[in-house]
Protein backbone atom coordinates (compact mmCIF):
# COMPACT_ATOMS: atom_id res chain seq x y z
CA UNK A 1 0.00 0.00 0.00
CA UNK A 2 2.84 2.38 0.90
CA UNK A 3 4.45 1.69 -2.47
CA UNK A 4 1.20 2.56 -4.27
CA UNK A 5 0.91 5.82 -2.32
CA UNK A 6 4.53 6.72 -3.09
CA UNK A 7 4.00 6.01 -6.81
CA UNK A 8 0.90 8.23 -6.80
CA UNK A 9 2.79 10.97 -4.98
CA UNK A 10 5.60 10.74 -7.55
CA UNK A 11 3.10 10.95 -10.44
CA UNK A 12 1.26 13.90 -8.88
CA UNK A 13 4.51 15.78 -8.34
CA UNK A 14 5.63 15.11 -11.89
CA UNK A 15 2.35 16.42 -13.29
CA UNK A 16 2.56 19.51 -11.07
CA UNK A 17 6.08 20.26 -12.32
CA UNK A 18 4.98 19.85 -15.94
CA UNK A 19 1.96 22.11 -15.46
CA UNK A 20 4.05 24.89 -13.93
CA UNK A 21 6.73 24.56 -16.62
CA UNK A 22 4.05 24.71 -19.32
CA UNK A 23 2.67 27.95 -17.85
CA UNK A 24 6.13 29.54 -17.72
CA UNK A 25 7.08 28.38 -21.22
CA UNK A 26 3.82 29.79 -22.59
CA UNK A 27 4.22 33.13 -20.82
CA UNK A 28 7.96 33.73 -21.24
CA UNK A 29 9.25 31.33 -23.89
CA UNK A 30 11.24 28.11 -23.49
CA UNK A 31 14.68 29.64 -24.00
CA UNK A 32 13.84 32.52 -21.67
CA UNK A 33 12.73 30.17 -18.85
CA UNK A 34 15.42 28.53 -16.74
CA UNK A 35 15.15 25.31 -14.79
CA UNK A 36 15.82 27.40 -11.67
CA UNK A 37 12.72 29.48 -12.42
CA UNK A 38 10.62 26.35 -12.90
CA UNK A 39 11.90 24.92 -9.60
CA UNK A 40 11.22 28.20 -7.77
CA UNK A 41 7.68 28.43 -9.19
CA UNK A 42 7.04 24.85 -8.02
CA UNK A 43 8.63 25.52 -4.62
CA UNK A 44 11.08 22.66 -4.99
CA UNK A 45 14.85 22.58 -5.16
CA UNK A 46 16.61 22.52 -8.49
CA UNK A 47 17.99 19.09 -7.54
CA UNK A 48 14.42 17.81 -7.07
CA UNK A 49 13.43 19.12 -10.50
CA UNK A 50 16.42 17.38 -12.10
CA UNK A 51 15.44 14.18 -10.31
CA UNK A 52 12.25 14.17 -12.40
CA UNK A 53 13.62 15.67 -15.64
CA UNK A 54 17.21 15.58 -16.87
CA UNK A 55 16.95 18.80 -18.89
CA UNK A 56 14.63 21.57 -20.02
CA UNK A 57 14.34 19.79 -23.37
CA UNK A 58 13.13 16.69 -21.51
CA UNK A 59 10.47 18.80 -19.79
CA UNK A 60 9.26 20.21 -23.11
CA UNK A 61 9.12 16.81 -24.77
CA UNK A 62 7.20 15.35 -21.84
CA UNK A 63 4.64 18.17 -22.10
CA UNK A 64 4.01 17.20 -25.72
CA UNK A 65 4.11 13.47 -25.02
CA UNK A 66 1.41 13.84 -22.35
CA UNK A 67 -0.73 15.78 -24.82
CA UNK A 68 -0.19 13.13 -27.49
CA UNK A 69 -1.12 10.31 -25.10
CA UNK A 70 -4.36 12.07 -24.24
CA UNK A 71 -5.23 12.53 -27.91
CA UNK A 72 -4.51 8.90 -28.75
CA UNK A 73 -6.85 7.83 -25.93
CA UNK A 74 -9.61 9.77 -27.72
CA UNK A 75 -9.14 7.50 -30.75
CA UNK A 76 -10.78 4.64 -28.86
CA UNK A 77 -13.83 6.81 -28.13
CA UNK A 78 -14.13 7.87 -31.77
CA UNK A 79 -14.12 4.26 -32.91
CA UNK A 80 -17.42 3.83 -31.07
CA UNK A 81 -19.22 6.49 -33.13
CA UNK A 82 -22.30 5.33 -35.04
CA UNK A 83 -21.06 6.69 -38.36
CA UNK A 84 -18.50 9.00 -39.94
CA UNK A 85 -20.53 12.18 -39.43
CA UNK A 86 -20.96 11.46 -35.73
CA UNK A 87 -17.24 10.65 -35.47
CA UNK A 88 -16.27 14.01 -37.01
CA UNK A 89 -18.84 15.79 -34.85
CA UNK A 90 -17.46 14.24 -31.64
CA UNK A 91 -13.93 15.06 -32.76
CA UNK A 92 -14.81 18.67 -33.53
CA UNK A 93 -16.83 19.21 -30.37
CA UNK A 94 -14.08 17.68 -28.25
CA UNK A 95 -11.39 19.81 -29.86
CA UNK A 96 -13.30 23.06 -29.31
CA UNK A 97 -13.95 22.13 -25.68
CA UNK A 98 -10.27 21.24 -25.23
CA UNK A 99 -9.10 24.52 -26.72
CA UNK A 100 -11.22 26.45 -24.22
CA UNK A 101 -9.05 25.01 -21.43
CA UNK A 102 -6.07 26.93 -20.12
CA UNK A 103 -3.59 24.05 -20.47
CA UNK A 104 -4.42 23.59 -24.16
CA UNK A 105 -4.10 27.30 -24.85
CA UNK A 106 -0.71 27.29 -23.14
CA UNK A 107 0.38 24.36 -25.26
CA UNK A 108 -0.64 26.12 -28.46
CA UNK A 109 1.17 29.31 -27.43
CA UNK A 110 4.33 27.26 -26.91
CA UNK A 111 3.94 25.63 -30.31
CA UNK A 112 3.37 28.89 -32.15
CA UNK A 113 6.22 30.64 -30.41
CA UNK A 114 8.84 27.89 -30.45
CA UNK A 115 8.27 26.62 -34.00
CA UNK A 116 8.99 30.15 -35.23
CA UNK A 117 12.30 30.22 -33.33
CA UNK A 118 13.71 26.74 -33.69
CA UNK A 119 14.28 24.41 -36.64
CA UNK A 120 14.53 21.52 -34.19
CA UNK A 121 11.15 22.42 -32.72
CA UNK A 122 9.61 22.61 -36.21
CA UNK A 123 10.96 19.15 -36.95
CA UNK A 124 9.63 17.82 -33.66
CA UNK A 125 6.17 19.33 -34.22
CA UNK A 126 5.97 18.01 -37.78
CA UNK A 127 6.65 14.51 -36.48
CA UNK A 128 4.13 15.07 -33.66
CA UNK A 129 1.28 16.22 -35.94
CA UNK A 130 2.08 13.65 -38.66
CA UNK A 131 1.86 10.85 -36.11
CA UNK A 132 -1.47 12.07 -34.75
CA UNK A 133 -3.07 12.62 -38.15
CA UNK A 134 -1.75 9.27 -39.41
CA UNK A 135 -3.19 7.42 -36.42
CA UNK A 136 -6.65 8.98 -36.73
CA UNK A 137 -6.78 8.46 -40.49
CA UNK A 138 -5.62 4.84 -40.42
CA UNK A 139 -7.45 3.65 -37.31
CA UNK A 140 -10.67 5.67 -37.45
CA UNK A 141 -11.53 7.65 -40.57
CA UNK A 142 -10.49 5.36 -43.42
CA UNK A 143 -12.18 2.23 -41.99
CA UNK A 144 -15.33 4.12 -40.99
CA UNK A 145 -15.69 5.95 -44.30
CA UNK A 146 -14.83 2.86 -46.38
CA UNK A 147 -13.33 5.58 -48.48
CA UNK A 148 -12.43 4.99 -52.14
CA UNK A 149 -9.80 7.73 -51.94
CA UNK A 150 -6.07 7.00 -51.52
CA UNK A 151 -4.71 7.51 -47.98
CA UNK A 152 -2.82 10.66 -49.00
CA UNK A 153 -6.07 12.32 -50.06
CA UNK A 154 -7.81 11.19 -46.87
CA UNK A 155 -5.00 12.80 -44.84
CA UNK A 156 -5.40 16.01 -46.83
CA UNK A 157 -9.15 16.12 -46.17
CA UNK A 158 -8.64 15.46 -42.48
CA UNK A 159 -6.00 18.18 -42.30
CA UNK A 160 -8.47 20.62 -43.89
CA UNK A 161 -11.12 19.60 -41.34
CA UNK A 162 -8.59 19.98 -38.51
CA UNK A 163 -7.40 23.37 -39.83
CA UNK A 164 -11.00 24.67 -39.98
CA UNK A 165 -11.48 23.73 -36.33
CA UNK A 166 -8.17 25.34 -35.32
CA UNK A 167 -9.08 28.53 -37.16
CA UNK A 168 -12.44 28.64 -35.33
CA UNK A 169 -10.76 28.02 -31.96
CA UNK A 170 -8.18 30.75 -32.43
CA UNK A 171 -10.83 33.27 -33.42
CA UNK A 172 -12.76 32.40 -30.27
CA UNK A 173 -9.63 32.80 -28.13
CA UNK A 174 -8.16 35.92 -29.72
CA UNK A 175 -11.27 37.80 -30.89
CA UNK A 176 -14.15 36.46 -28.82
CA UNK A 177 -17.61 35.26 -29.71
CA UNK A 178 -18.00 34.95 -33.50
CA UNK A 179 -21.47 33.36 -33.44
CA UNK A 180 -23.09 36.48 -35.01
CA UNK A 181 -20.91 35.80 -38.03
CA UNK A 182 -21.24 32.02 -38.47
CA UNK A 183 -23.85 30.81 -35.98
CA UNK A 184 -23.35 29.10 -32.64
CA UNK A 185 -20.73 26.46 -31.86
CA UNK A 186 -23.14 23.54 -32.21
CA UNK A 187 -24.25 24.68 -35.67
CA UNK A 188 -20.66 25.20 -36.79
CA UNK A 189 -19.49 21.75 -35.69
CA UNK A 190 -22.56 19.95 -37.05
CA UNK A 191 -22.24 21.65 -40.44
CA UNK A 192 -18.50 21.01 -40.63
CA UNK A 193 -18.94 17.33 -39.72
CA UNK A 194 -21.71 16.85 -42.28
CA UNK A 195 -19.74 18.59 -45.02
CA UNK A 196 -16.56 16.57 -44.51
CA UNK A 197 -18.41 13.27 -44.01
CA UNK A 198 -19.81 13.75 -47.53
CA UNK A 199 -16.40 14.75 -48.91
CA UNK A 200 -14.73 11.65 -47.45
CA UNK A 201 -17.28 9.43 -49.15
CA UNK A 202 -17.07 11.05 -52.56
CA UNK A 203 -15.61 8.76 -55.22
Amino acid sequence: MAKTLNEQKHTDQRLRLLAQARRLFAAKGVKETSMSQVAKACRVTKATLYHYFKSKDAVLREIFRSHSDAKLAVVQVLKGAADLEECLYLMGKGMIEDMARRDQQELMRILLSETMKSAEMRKFYLHFITEQIGTIVQEVLAPMARCPKPEKEVRLLFFQFFASLMHYCWHQIMVGDISPLIGDKETFVRTLARTYAMRFKEA
